[in-house]
C-alpha cells in the first residue's frame, strides 16, 4: 500500500483571509492529498483545535462579552470589568441555581487598560491568557478541582493588590475571614411544591499567594483578601466553590485549598485532563470560499469545549438550552432553573455521541434513569388510569413535572388533571429519552448500560400502551399534545412517532437482555395497531388527508389529525420523523413525503434551537444543511464566546443549544448511521472541503476527507466485530474495501450498499478500485492557531483590536435623523424609521447647533438630516476624550425597548472606571429627556404622529484624574428590527 508518485489535479482557489483564516477564492491548480499514512488517519489535534481559539484584541468589558471556563461541575463567566470579574456557578445549587458569587481583581485594570492588551482562550489547554502593560494572567477553572485560578506575572512587587468576593441583595451568606482565607457560605432547603426537601447551598472561598496575605470581612456579603505580589512580581488568586450543604466553611475552604495558593504549579492535572479529552474527541476541519465552513467549524469545536466545561457533574450544567454554568447576571436565570427541557437537550446528546465524547451524556441519562421511581409516582398521580412512566418534558431535577413552584397555571408536564397547556399532555419525551439510550447502546455495546436504561425504556412503552385507546378501526389512538405546538388534539404526530420508534426498540432491548417475553409479545401485538402518520395539504396545512393522498404528491405530514387546530409554538413537528425518531431517511417509501413536508414547513429559522439543519441532513439535503446553519448562526449567535441568544436578543444568559445543533448537523452531514446504514458525506455541502472523524455504531469511527462535495478518503476504524452496512460513497463505481491491518482486499463491488465484516481494532480503507486514495500524496490534517477575532456577516467570535477614534463622530455608523423630504436613508430601528430633522430643530436640536442639558453643552451632529450617518450604534467603540471637567455626558436613545450596558473610562494613569450607559426607548418611557421631537419619519417621505425622545446620561469622573478614553458598551452590532439597540448622538465633558 505504498504511496505512488501519481498525482491528481483539481481546481481550487487562490487565497483570501476571511474570519482570520486563509481560504480559497478563485480557481488555480492544486493537488488532491490524503491524510492516511502508516496505518492511521493523521491529524494534528492541537493545531486543528487551535484554529477555533477565541481571541480578544480588546478587553471584554461587558458581562455579555464574558468567556466561559469550567470543569463540568463548576463554571465561570470571566470578563474585564473592574480589571477582572468572574461569576462562579455550579450545577447543584438547586432549585434556583444560585451563584456562589462574583470575584473581582482591581489590580488587573493595568493589564486590561493597556494599549497592548491581548487575550486568547486556548481551547486545547482550557486556559484564558491575558497580556498587557507588562503583565500576564493565566486564568482557568481546574479540570481536576473546583477552583478558579488566576496566575499573574509582571506585577509591581510593591503594589498592594486585592481580590474581593461578594454576593448581592437577596442573599444572606455567613461571611468569615481567618488569615489568608475568606468565605461566603449559605444554605437553603428545596421546599416548594414538589420540592425534594434536600438542603442545598453555595460556598465561595477566596485566597491568594503572595506576601503579607490577609483576609477581612467587608460586610455581610463581601470578603476581601489583601496582599503584595511576590518579589518577582508574581501572585496567584485561587477561588474555590465546592459542593456545599452546610458545615464549617473555613475548614472546608482550607482543606480544599491546601497549598494551592503557593505551589509552584497547579495546572498539571488540569492540562492532562484537557489534552486527554481532545485526544479522543472527533475533530473536523472545514474550509470554504465564503468563510462559512471555517466559521461553523469554529463553532463546532467551541461546542465540544463548552460541553466538556458544562456536563461532567452529577447534574447537567445546561437546561432549557441555557449554559447555566456560564451565567453572568448574578442569580438571574431564564425559565425555571430547577427543570430540564429535553427538546433543548437532545441535540447535545446527538452531538456528543457522534463526536466521540459519549461520557458527556452520562449526566443526562442519570437524570432520567435515577429518577424513574419518582417519574412513575408522578405519572400515577397526574395521569390517572395509566401505568409506566410519562417522562415530563420539563422535568424537575428530582423527577416530577411541577413547573415554577407547582401550581397548575404554571404548565406542569405530564398532567392530564389540569387544563391543556404547553406541556401538560406532551407524552413523547419518555420515548425520545429511551431512543437515545438505545442509540448509545448501539454504539457502545455495553450490556450494563442497557441494563441500567432498560427499566425506563420499558416504563415509557408501558405508559404509551396504557394511555392509547383502541378505536373502532382497531388502531391505537391518543388525544394529547403535539409537543408544545398543538394542545389536546387527536393522534398527535409525536405520539404516533413515539410508538412507531419506541416499540420495536424496546422489543430489541428486551430480547438482547433476555427478559420480559410476555411484555415483548404485548408490544409486538401493539406494533400492528399503530396508526399511520397524519397528513394534510402542503398549501394550507388545514385539510385532513390520509396516506392515500401520497400518490397525488401534494400532501405533507400533519401535526395531528386536527391540522387546523390552534398553534401555540413554532416547532416543525412534521419533520420529527427524520430526527430524532429516525423513521424517515433519505431513501425510503416516505422520503418524498418528508421532503415535501420539509419544503412546506411552517417555521423557518424560528429560534436558536431550530432543528431544520438536522432534518435536512437526515433527508440528504446538503444545500439546506448549509443554508439553515448559516442563517441561524447569523441571527442568533450574538455572544463573542460563540454562544447564542434564544430569540435574537442579548439577555441574561448565553445558550449553547445552537452550537449543539451546529455540531450534530455537521457530524450527520459528514457521516451518519442512525438506522444501521453507514452513509459517507450524505449531506455535505458541495462548496465545503472537509476533513474529519465521526463516531458511529459498534464502537467504531469513520474518517472522511471531502473535496468539492466528493469523498476522497474514507477509513472505517472498527471498534467491534460486526457486520456493518455501508452505502457506497461513489454510487455506480467499483469500490474496494481493504483491511489496512493485513493489506488484503476483503471485497469489491459496484452495489450501492454493501457489508463490511469488521474485526475489532482493524481499519478498513473504502476506496475507488480504479483510483485508490492510497495513491495520493500524504498531507496531515493540521491548522494554524487563530490570531484574531473571527467574523461572519453580522456575527463574530472574539473581539477585534481596539482602535481609538479621535471623536464620537468618527464612529458614526447609523442614520437616525432624516429630512422630511428625504426619509428613505433613515434606519434608526432596523425597520426604516427615523427622527425628523425638522421636528428636532423645533425642539432645539439643529444640525451642528448646541444643546445645554445637565450642566453640559453638547454639539448636535452636523450630519443630522443630510442622509449621512449621524449616530453610533453602541458596540464597544473606544473614543479619545479631550477637555476637562468632572462629568462625562451622553445624548442617547434606544430602539426596541430599553438598551444599555457597561462602558469603561480609562485614565492616563492606567486605572479604569466602569459605568452604566442605558437609555429608554425613543418612543418614551422614562429617563432624563434632553430633546423631545413632536413626530417621527417613515420611508416614502411620510411622517408618524408620535413623539421621539433623546435622553441625557451623566457619568461622574474620578476626581484628580485625567480621563484618556471611553469605551462604549457592547450592546448590538447594528440597528436590527426586534433587537434592543443603543444609539449615541453626542458626548460632552464639563
Amino acid at each position: 500500500m505504498a504511496t505512488s508518485s501519481r498525482l491528481r489535479v483539481v481546481l481550487v482557489a487562490t487565497t483570501l483571509t476571511v474570519a482570520g483564516l486563509t481560504i480559497p477564492t478563485q480557481a488555480q491548480a492544486a493537488t488532491l492529498t490524503t491524510a492516511w499514512q502508516n496505518g492511521a488517519f493523521q491529524i494534528d489535534r492541537h493545531a486543528v483545535v487551535s484554529r477555533s481559539n477565541i481571541v480578544l484584541g480588546a478587553p471584554n468589558g461587558a458581562a455579555t462579552q464574558s468567556l466561559p471556563l469550567g470543569n463540568g461541575t463548576l463554571g465561570a463567566a470571566v470578563w474585564a470589568a473592574g480589571g477582572f470579574t468572574a461569576q462562579l456557578n455550579r450545577d447543584d445549587t438547586f432549585p434556583d441555581r444560585k451563584s456562589p458569587g462574583q470575584v473581582t481583581i482591581p489590580g488587573l485594570g493595568k493589564l486590561t487598560a493597556a494599549a497592548d492588551f491581548a487575550a486568547r482562550l486556548d481551547l486545547y489547554d482550557g486556559v484564558l491568557t491575558e497580556t498587557g502593560g507588562g503583565l500576564t494572567a493565566r486564568i482557568f477553572v481546574r479540570a481536576d478541582k473546583d477552583e478558579l485560578v488566576v496566575d499573574v506575572k509582571g506585577a509591581d512587587p510593591n503594589s498592594a493588590q486585592t481580590v474581593q468576593g461578594n454576593l448581592w441583595s437577596g442573599r444572606s451568606p455567613q461571611a468569615q475571614a481567618a488569615g489568608a482565607v475568606g468565605t461566603l457560605a449559605e444554605t437553603w432547603v428545596d421546599n416548594p411544591t414538589g420540592g425534594s426537601g434536600q438542603t442545598f447551598g453555595s460556598l465561595l472561598a477566596v485566597t491568594a499567594g503572595g506576601r503579607n496575605v490577609n483576609t477581612s470581612v467587608v460586610n455581610g456579603q463581601t470578603v476581601r483578601t489583601s496582599f503584595n505580589p511576590n518579589t518577582d512580581g508574581s501572585f496567584r488568586v485561587v477561588v474555590g466553590a465546592p459542593r456545599w450543604t452546610g458545615g464549617n466553611a473555613q475548614t472546608t475552604a482550607t482543606q480544599l485549598f491546601g497549598n494551592d495558593a503557593t505551589a509552584s504549579t497547579v495546572d498539571a492535572g488540569h492540562l492532562s485532563w484537557w489534552h486527554g479529552f481532545w485526544s479522543t474527541a472527533d475533530l473536523m476541519e472545514v474550509n470554504s470560499a465564503d468563510g462559512s465552513g471555517q466559521y461553523l467549524e469554529n463553532l463546532r469545536t467551541i461546542y465540544l469545549y463548552q460541553e466538556a466545561s458544562l456536563n461532567r457533574g452529577q447534574y447537567p450544567g445546561t437546561q432549557a438550552g441555557v449554559a447555566d454554568l456560564f451565567a453572568f447576571s448574578q442569580d438571574t436565570q431564564d425559565w425555571v432553573p430547577a427543570d430540564y427541557w429535553f427538546w433543548n437537550l437532545r441535540m447535545q446528546l446527538a452531538a456528543n455521541l457522534s463526536s466521540g465524547v459519549p461520557t458527556l451524556n452520562t449526566g443526562f441519562f442519570n437524570l432520567y434513569t435515577s429518577n424513574l421511581a419518582n417519574i412513575q409516582a408522578w405519572t400515577q398521580q397526574h395521569v390517572p388510569g395509566t401505568t409506566g412512566a410519562c417522562v415530563p418534558e420539563t422535568m424537575r431535577f428530582n423527577g416530577n413535572g411541577y413547573y415554577g413552584g407547582g401550581s397548575a397555571a404554571n404548565n406542569a408536564s405530564c398532567d392530564s388533571t389540569i387544563a391543556p397547556t404547553y406541556n401538560s399532555l406532551d407524552l413523547s419525551t419518555g420515548a425520545e429519552v429511551s431512543l437515545w439510550i438505545w442509540q448509545t447502546y448501539q454504539q457502545n455495546h455495553s450490556q450494563s448500560f442497557l441494563q441500567n436504561g432498560y427499566p425506563l425504556m420499558k416504563a415509557a412503552a408501558q405508559f404509551l400502551l396504557s394511555y392509547a385507546k383502541q378505536g373502532s378501526d382497531g388502531l391505537l389512538h391518543t388525544t394529547a399534545n403535539a409537543h408544545e405546538t398543538q394542545w389536546n388534539v387527536t393522534d398527535p404526530v409525536t405520539d404516533i412517532l413515539a410508538m412507531q420508534a419506541l416499540f420495536p426498540v424496546v422489543v430489541s432491548a428486551a430480547q438482547t437482555l433476555n427478559t420480559d417475553q410476555a411484555f415483548v409479545t404485548q408490544v409486538q401485538a401493539a406494533q400492528k395497531k399503530i396508526p399511520p402518520l397524519p397528513r394534510t395539504d402542503a398549501a394550507t396545512h388545514k385539510q385532513v388527508l390520509t396516506a392515500d393522498a401520497d400518490a397525488g404528491g401534494q400532501d405533507v405530514i400533519a401535526f395531528s389529525t386536527q391540522p387546523a387546530a390552534e398553534l401555540h409554538n413554532g416547532e416543525n413537528l412534521d419533520l420529527e420523523a427524520t430526527f430524532s425518531y429516525g423513521l424517515i431517511g433519505d431513501d425510503g417509501p416516505l422520503t418524498a413525503l418528508a421532503k415535501r413536508s420539509y419544503n412546506a414547513r411552517l417555521f423557518q429559522n424560528n429560534a436558536d434551537w431550530d432543528y431544520d439543519a438536522l432534518y435536512a441532513a437526515r433527508l440528504g439535503l446538503a444545500g439546506e444543511v448549509k443554508a439553515n446553519l448559516v442563517n441561524n448562526v447569523k441571527k442568533y449567535q450574538l455572544y463573542v464566546s460563540g454562544m447564542a441568544s434564544l430569540f435574537g436578543t442579548v439577555g441574561d444568559e448565553p445558550y449553547n443549544e445552537e452550537t449543539g445543533i451546529v455540531a450534530a448537523s455537521m457530524n450527520e452531514a459528514l457521516a451518519q448511521d442512525y438506522d444501521g446504514v453507514l452513509r459517507i458525506a450524505p449531506a455535505w455541502p458541495s462548496d465545503w472541503d472537509g476533513d474529519g472523524t465521526v463516531s458511529v455504531q459498534h464502537n467504531s469511527k469513520v474518517d472522511v476527507q471531502v473535496r468539492s462535495g466528493v469523498p476522497v478518503t474514507v477509513v472505517l476504524e472498527a471498534g467491534d466485530n460486526a457486520a456493518m452496512a455501508v452505502r457506497s460513497p461513489w454510487p455506480g463505481q467499483l469500490v474496494q474495501v481493504v483491511d489496512a491491518n493485513t493489506g488484503a482486499t476483503v471485497s469489491t463491488t459496484t452495489n450501492n450498499q454493501f457489508t463490511v465484516n469488521t474485526t475489532t481494532g482493524h481499519r478498513y480503507l473504502i476506496e475507488k478500485a480504479a483510483d485508490p486514495f492510497t495513491n495520493l500524496p500524504f498531507v496531515s490534517v493540521t491548522g494554524t492557531a487563530a490570531n484574531s477575532a473571527k467574523h461572519f456577516g453580522p456575527v463574530q467570535i472574539g473581539l477585534d483590536k481596539a482602535t481609538v477614534a479621535n471623536s464620537l463622530s468618527a464612529t458614526y455608523n447609523n442614520i437616525g435623523v432624516t429630512a422630511d423630504n428625504n426619509t428613505n436613508p433613515g434606519n434608526l430601528d432596523g425597520g426604516g424609521a427615523s427622527m425628523s430633522a425638522t421636528a428636532l430643530a423645533n425642539a432645539g436640536a439643529r444640525a451642528g447647533g448646541t444643546i445645554s442639558h445637565g450642566g453640559l453643552t453638547f454639539t448636535w451632529p452636523s450630519q443630522a438630516g443630510t442622509g449621512s450617518a449621524d449616530n453610533t450604534v453602541s458596540n464597544g467603540q473606544t473614543i479619545a476624550l479631550t477637555g476637562s471637567g468632572n462629568t462625562l455626558g451622553f445624548l442617547v436613545t434606544a430602539t426596541y425597548g430599553t438598551a444599555g450596558g457597561i462602558g469603561t473610562i480609562t485614565y492616563t494613569d492606567g486605572s479604569t472606571q466602569d459605568f452604566t450607559l442605558s437609555s429608554s426607548d425613543w418612543w418614551g418611557g422614562g429617563g432624563d429627556v434632553a430633546i423631545e421631537a413632536s413626530y417621527q419619519n417613515r420611508p416614502g417621505n411620510t411622517t408618524y404622529q408620535h413623539t421621539s425622545d433623546v435622553f441625557y446620561v451623566g457619568v461622574p469622573l474620578q476626581a484628580g484624574k485625567a480621563a484618556r478614553t471611553v469605551r462604549l458598551p457592547a450592546v448590538s452590532g447594528s440597528a436590527t428590527a426586534g433587537t434592543p439597540c443603543l444609539h449615541v448622538f453626542a458626548l460632552a465633558r464639563g
